[in-house]
């Protein structure tokens, strides 16, 4: 019997957010559904990674990270709670992988933004290793778009130039970095919808999955 696949989300207090993370999570199901998949949250919402694990119990897992950047929960959270349960394995995070990276491009064409200078909105990390992949993230998509792209970090005082370019989203889903930023740009340019639930994001969690089977349990 193939591992089960849990699928660990950062988490939000946004419920179009949540709704976007758990209709994700049924759509890599709905694609195998001869392989049982589970979702758990990092932060904020229930159930946690300690607790989806001891629910699976001796079962073989696979942990998919739902992440784009290599920061604290990649490097550390995630590693320390699959540290000792011979039955778990970590995958890869989705990261700034190029199908991420079309599927953040389709989005902000979806918009209507199709020329000029582009910000990527990106949640800012205090790793260099989560800092340097959202750079990269930048540049493929600037080569993608054939446009000069630059990072935007996210936060409270967030500040858009003005006059505003368009912005692309370096996020999964709905959530208070993104309200706020939407509240500030209101009437001044267009921001692009998270990416959401996307047929390659779906493909690609399943990759990281392959990958670590590949190598066997």
């Amino acid at each position: 019997m193939r591992p089960s696949l849990l699928i660990a989300a950062h988490g939000t207090r946004s419920a179009v957010g949540s709704a976007t993370t758990a209709a994700l999570a049924a759509a890599v199901q709905a694609a195998r559904p001869e392989t049982p998949v589970a979702l758990c949250f990092l932060d904020v919402a229930e159930p946690s990674l300690v607790a989806a694990l001891d629910r699976l119990g001796d079962s073989a897992v696979v942990v998919v990270p739902l992440l784009l950047s290599a920061g604290y929960h990649v490097e550390t959270d995630i590693p320390a709670v699959a540290a000792g349960r011979a039955n778990v394995r970590v995958a890869r995070h989705l990261g700034p992988d190029p199908v991420v990276i079309d599927a953040v491009a389709q989005r902000l064409h979806e918009a209507g933004a199709h020329t000029g200078p582009v910000l990527l909105a990106a949640v800012p990390s205090s790793r260099p290793s989560a800092q340097g992949e959202v750079d990269l993230a930048a540049a493929r998509l600037a080569a993608r778009l054939g446009r000069p792209v630059t990072v935007l970090p996210l936060g409270a005082e967030t500040d858009v130039p003005d006059p505003a370019p368009a912005i692309a989203t370096y996020l999964l889903a709905e959530g208070g970095f993104l309200d706020g930023l939407r509240a500030r740009m209101s009437g001044r340019g267009v921001v692009a919808a998270p990416i959401g639930v996307h047929p390659a994001l779906v493909e690609l969690v399943w990759e990281r999955c392959d990958e670590v089977n590949r190598v066997g349990l």
